[in-house]
């Protein structure tokens, strides 16, 4: 699984990256005759970049990493999809959603100790969240990266596996909640109700399955809005 860089390591990545998309923006803008009013990095594979550029209209463009507008068609709707399929994931690794259970399980661990396989599943499930969280938070999170996918996806199996563990783990407990202390069964409640609001209660790879589809769909309409260069070429 490839790690972020840390420290100056970053820093320099955010620099070239900046560089990037400054470069990629002004190519777009010259050659459409106005400047984009947002563009995405995509990165279909490690090293291979292209910058899908949106005006007004709406109407697109696509550049490729050498600085050429991307005339292909196929690899044009490759890069969209893989955009609004980035989009997608913004929307469901919530940065709220996860901080909650973080915090939900640190309530239920300061409150007991017993049984030790469901507090260790517990814990584990706020670790790979928060893993989760350091990911998605991530200046570099602002490319669209295929690579990062499969990142990402490791990241939460990691994560719904222990919460599959506490689910089960925790059952003793279920049988017997009419005798558990108040104040540790509403913990336990609001660390499942956070959990399963995270999307810990299925596969992100599961749920992202419809998303593609409704992504090359969309992409089909951005093809279709590419922006005419002069001599009619798109």
């Amino acid at each position: 699984m490839s790690a972020d860089p840390e420290g100056p390591a970053l820093d320099d990545a955010l620099m070239v990256l900046v560089s990037r998309l400054e470069r990629a923006r002004d190519v777009a803008a010259a050659s459409a005759g106005r400047p984009p009013l947002g563009l995405r990095e995509v990165e279909l594979a490690p090293g291979d970049r292209a910058y899908l550029c949106a005006f007004d209209g709406p109407a697109f463009l696509c550049v490729d990493e050498r600085g050429e507008v991307v005339s292909a068609q196929h690899v044009v709707h490759r890069v969209a999809t893989m955009s609004l399929v980035w989009e997608q994931l913004e929307a469901e690794v919530d940065v709220t959603r996860m901080e909650e259970v973080a915090e939900t399980a640190g309530r239920v661990l300061a409150l007991t100790d017993a049984p030790a396989p469901m507090c260790a599943a517990i814990a584990a499930t706020a670790e790979h969240v928060m893993a989760m969280l350091a990911w998605r938070v991530s200046p570099l999170r602002a490319t669209a990266s295929l690579v990062q996918v499969d990142v990402l996806f490791a990241l939460h199996e990691r994560a719904t596996r222990e919460y599959a563990r506490f689910v089960q783990a925790s059952e003793p407990l279920v049988a017997g909640q009419d005798t558990l202390d108040a104040e540790l069964t509403a913990a336990l409640g609001a660390f499942e109700r956070a959990a399963i609001a995270a999307g810990l209660g299925a596969r992100l790879a599961d749920r992202l399955g419809g998303a593609v589809g409704a992504a090359g769909q969309a992409a089909d309409e951005i093809v279709a809005a590419l922006v005419v260069l002069p001599g009619g070429s798109r």
